[in-house]
């Protein structure tokens, strides 16, 4: 299980800036992922800024992010594809580790998955952290962001600005994945 902290800063891409970035970059590593979100049917989870998912890519990992201050905090595990699918049919989840951080918030209520999002991500190591641009769709929406992801909230706020600078980019404030998807599921 992989324990880490997470400082990210993002700007909302129009998509002519998305596609004049991906050109630039196009010779940066990329990969398209799809995340499962999970959550009780009263949406507890949300409630207390936690998010549980499932991403995929080349395999499956569970992760759990739970906000503490100005940082997020995520524990990861890696799970099979026979573990992801008894996770989406009994909401039984597939981790110990995540089950025990989640026990006294979720009680005895049934996790269900209620949305995914896929995000084809170009992505590559600049200043002191990892810049992305990424193309997202969820519930027939699509849209685009750069996210800068940096070790600590004081250099990465240096780095980010320095960088949306260079780029050209005007400067769009935006909401996470998560929450942009589940406003588009709150107004369907």
């Amino acid at each position: 299980m992989a324990k880490e902290l997470e400082v990210a800063y993002r700007t909302l891409l129009s998509k002519s800036e998305y596609t004049k970035l991906s050109k630039l970059f196009e010779d940066k590593p990329a990969n398209l992922q799809t995340n499962y979100y999970f959550d009780t049917t009263r949406f507890t989870l949300k409630a207390a800024e936690v998010v549980l998912r499932v991403r995929k890519r080349d395999q499956y990992e569970i992760s759990l992010k739970r906000k503490k201050g100005y940082n997020q905090i995520e524990l990861s595990y890696v799970i099979s594809e026979e573990d992801f699918k008894k996770f989406c049919e009994t909401g039984e989840i597939p981790s110990l580790e995540i089950q025990a951080e989640l026990g006294e918030l979720v009680k005895n209520q049934k996790i269900v998955n209620y949305m995914s999002l896929s995000t084809y991500r170009i992505f590559f190591p600049h200043k002191h952290g990892v810049l992305a641009i990424d193309k997202v769709e969820y519930l027939g929406e699509t849209d685009y962001e750069l996210e800068f992801q940096a070790p600590t909230r004081d250099l990465g706020k240096k780095d980010f600005v320095e960088t949306v600078k260079e780029l050209g980019i005007v400067y769009k404030k935006g909401e996470t994945k998560i929450k942009r998807a589940y406003n588009a599921l709150k107004r369907q």
